[in-house]
Formats: structure tokens, C-alpha cells, sequence
């Protein structure tokens, strides 16, 4: 099943792009930022997040629990778009396919705007039972409160932490 495209930008204040993007390759940023219950991460290569995580889908009221890799590929500044880091998933049997890119881009030395895309999203049948058509809504609601959780770590916290 191939899910609707995906997008969410934000504005980000106190949040400078390329302590950010320093920041994404660091696994206690991921944990701070994480809109799940629960989240276990940790880099098994430098541009490969694994993960763990638990949570209850409140919209469909199920428990989940899902483990697999992020793989994070860095392609550089584009221009006026900003740095764009293209993303998928791997060794997670409830998701066959997850690709999208995330772009920052500087909009002053200390805010950024970050944008999530993502492209296409196939999930196991086992899984699409479980969460039913949920699955777009839930993927949005995630997405959409990771962003959130950056913006207000942003505002009582520094980046630099990560570092």
C-alpha cells in the first residue's frame, strides 16, 4: 500500500542549520526530539540510526512496538533550497519501504526552517491490519509533533548539546 506524499515544514527559532544538521547524526538528539512513548536509538554507522520504539497509537487505540534503521544520506547545500538529506528505512518488518528527504535550509544565524518529506511508505500487511487506513494520519500526527518537539527544545535548550 502506497500511502499520500507527505509534508511539513516549520520555522525554528534558536535553532542554527548547521548545528542542526550536526545534531540529526547524534542519537540522543533523535530520543529528545522522538513523539513515541518510548524510543531506544543509537548510530551503528555514521549515517545509519537504529532504533526501538514503543508506543500506543492513540487513534486506533494499539500498542506498537517497531524496530528498524534510518539511513541517512547527506546531499549537500542545493542552492537556494538548503541542505537536503534524503532518508529511508530498512530491517523493519512492519514497514517495506519509507523514502522522503528532509531539507534545511538558514533563514538567519540562529533560525532555520526544516522541512519533511515524505515520498512513499509501504507497510507489511500484518502491520496495515493492525493500524487499519490509519496509517497516513499516524505517520502525519508523528511527523508533525517530532517537529514540534524540536521547535520547543529549541526554545530552553541549545543544540550545541549534541555536539
Amino acid at each position: 500500500m502506497i500511502l499520500t506524499k507527505i509534508s511539513k515544514v516549520l520555522e525554528i527559532e534558536n535553532c542554527n542549520k548547521d548545528v542542526l544538521i550536526k545534531s540529526m547524526y547524534k542519537s540522543d538528539f533523535w530520543e529528545a526530539i522522538n513523539p513515541t512513548k518510548k524510543m531506544e536509538a543509537k548510530f551503528i554507522a555514521p549515517n545509519v540510526l537504529y532504533t526501538k520504539i514503543y508506543d500506543q497509537i492513540s487513534v486506533v487505540n494499539v500498542p506498537i512496538e517497531m524496530e528498524g534503521e534510518l539511513v541517512l544520506s547527506d546531499e549537500g547545500e542545493q542552492g537556494e533550497k538548503g541542505r537536503l538529506i534524503d532518508f529511508n528505512v530498512r530491517n523493519n518488518k512492519d514497514v517495506k519501504t519509507l523514502e522522503g528527504r528532509i531539507r534545511v535550509k538558514s533563514l538567519s544565524s540562529t533560525k532555520s526552517k526544516i522541512g519533511v518529506f515524505v515520498e512513499s511508505l509501504i507497510l507489511t500487511s500484518d502491520f496495515l491490519n493492525l493500524i487499519g487506513g490509519a496509517a497516513d494520519l499516524i505517520l502525519q500526527m508523528k511527523i508533525t509533533d517530532m517537529l514540534r518537539n524540536l521547535e520547543k527544545y529549541c526554545k530552553s535548550n541549545d543544540l550545541k548539546q549534541f555536539l
